[in-house]
């Protein structure tokens, strides 16, 4: 497949490298303000009170508990304000909550470091859907295409690594608050640069006389916010607490009613047609297991380093640099086979990676050489993450129309951070279970990694049969496509004008 030309809309190739750079700073941020807490969170827990290790994820799960549910909302605000304005927004956002994050430092506070968590989880929902549209209107379907959208996902571990590298620096040696204070910094900068380097012609909102649901908003946030709720506090409070258990079946409740209303609703958040594209709920369930199953494996492997290796948060940062590395090998691999392959089978593989990752951290043996199962882990799971984000992002931006490319951006990120968080708790509710039954603190890490396991294993079987998606649409069918859904759909539905079947 031969390399299709530079988007006339990007003057030169210093502009497009720009472009593509400031816009792929939405993922790397996002994955960094992961890693600047978790692997100098031993460090951080105590400095905050926090004593109770069932607490810790939360540190996590309180972040990707809103980049998930959020995203649902912000992603269809691009489509009627403009996506630049929402990437200069996020951006703006995420510097304010990460100031605030800082704080934390002199308030002493774990609720409060929680909340701040939480609020600053915003800024990425405004930035991931927003920045995957504006990449997705300026490129057509092609080779250059594939290659933007595995850069933007390979900055997945990339931003991880340097977040955790930066967090783990400022612990050891400064304060730890000065991570947040450097992030923060930066994501200004970002935001003058995307005011800079986003074309005029792409400032348009595409769909700017779309209305806003207000009331599938409050109820779809409300029950995906309550459901996860649920699952993490459940291994802190214990899930015989009736609270604990009234909160998951008020949650539930809530997100039915979601449902009925964006069944009635004129121009819902999540148009119901989107689900009756072939192959599309399958591409959202596997990713959401997966991605849910990565959750695991990277909070474990910490721990298991940090607790039962007892390596310092510099040295875990080191040993787990190979993701990088090998997300960029991973990278390379998936922009040359995507068009080549059908889709699914790119998915199951993704899910095969996750599987093994956490497999190999679940079996390693406490005193073992790390260049055994742990470098083979860091080695075979960015393949999972490299692989899945990109193949899905481009199914999701090659079908749908251009008005909702938002939208459907918005609900692959929703799957993505949402699961995250979910994965914490389920483990989590495995691990504190373990734990009261008697079995040791490594013992506990392995169940809880079983459960990533099984997670994994489903997403690949979700794959062989619900994921029937076809290899890339050519330019040409991509703009026969775009030309028949014109003519047909309307504002508020997605016309599949074609099979998901192979090729």
């Amino acid at each position: 497949m031969a390399l299709n030309e530079r988007p006339s809309c990007l003057y030169n190739l210093p502009h497009e490298i720009l472009y593509v750079s400031v816009l792929s700073c939405a993922q790397l941020l996002t994955q960094a303000a992961l890693g600047n807490v978790l692997v100098p969170l031993h460090i951080i827990g105590p400095a905050l009170g926090i004593t109770n290790p069932a607490e810790l994820p939360w540190t996590l799960a309180a972040y990707s508990l809103t980049v998930g549910v959020f995203i649902m909302i912000t992603g269809r605000l691009g489509d009627i304000f403009g996506h630049k304005l929402l990437v200069m927004l996020g951006y703006l956002m995420f510097a304010i909550f990460s100031l605030l994050t800082g704080i934390a430092g002199y308030i002493n506070s774990g609720i409060y470091f929680h909340i701040m968590r939480a609020f600053q989880g915003i800024g990425p929902t405004m930035l991931l859907p927003n920045a995957v549209a504006l990449l997705a209107r300026a490129y057509p379907a092609g080779l250059r295409k594939s290659i933007v959208f595995s850069i933007f996902g390979a900055t997945a571990p990339a931003g991880f690594i340097l977040g955790a590298l930066f967090g783990s620096i400022f612990a050891q040696f400064v304060w730890w608050p000065w991570a947040q204070w450097a992030l923060a910094i930066f994501c200004y900068i970002l935001a003058v640069l995307t005011y800079l380097v986003v074309p005029t012609e792409l400032s348009i909102a595409v769909h700017p006389t779309g209305k806003t649901d207000v009331l599938g908003a409050i109820t779809g946030v409300s029950g995906l916010i309550l459901f996860i709720y649920c699952f993490n506090q459940g291994p802190v409070a214990g899930w015989n607490k009736p609270y604990v258990y009234g909160i998951l079946i008020v949650s539930i409740v809530v997100i039915a009613i979601f449902v009925f209303v964006e069944m009635k609703t004129e121009e819902p958040i999540m148009p119901l047609s989107i689900w009756s594209v072939a192959g599309f709920p399958g591409v959202l369930g596997c990713m959401a297991l997966g991605w849910a199953s990565f959750g695991i494996f990277i909070y474990y492997i910490v721990q298991f380093l940090e607790n039962i290796r007892h390596t310092s948060p510099l040295l875990t940062t080191a040993m787990l640099t190979p993701l990088v590395i090998f997300g960029f090998i991973a990278t390379i691999t998936v922009s040359q086979l995507y068009g080549r392959v059908p889709a699914h089978y790119l998915l199951m593989a993704s899910m095969i990676f996750f599987c093994i990752g956490n497999i190999l951290i679940a079996t390693a043996p406490a005193n073992q050489t790390y260049w055994a199962q742990v470098f083979i882990a860091t080695i075979l799971t960015p393949f999972g993450m490299d692989i899945s984000f990109p193949a899905a992002s481009l199914v999701v931006s090659n079908r749908m129309p251009m008005h909702q490319q938002g939208v459907a951006a918005s609900m692959l990120n929703t799957a993505i951070n949402w699961s995250i968080s979910l994965g914490l708790g389920i483990a989590g509710t495995v691990e504190s279970e373990m734990l009261k039954r008697g079995k040791t603190t490594l013992e506990g890490y392995r169940h809880a990694l079983y459960a990533g396991i099984g997670l994994s294993a489903l997403g690949i079987i979700i794959t062989l049969v619900f994921c029937r998606v076809p290899k890339a649409v050519s330019p040409y069918d991509e703009k026969q496509r775009l030309i028949d859904s014109s003519s047909i759909t309307t504002s508020n539905t997605v016309i599949n004008t074609g099979t998901l079947n192979d090729e």
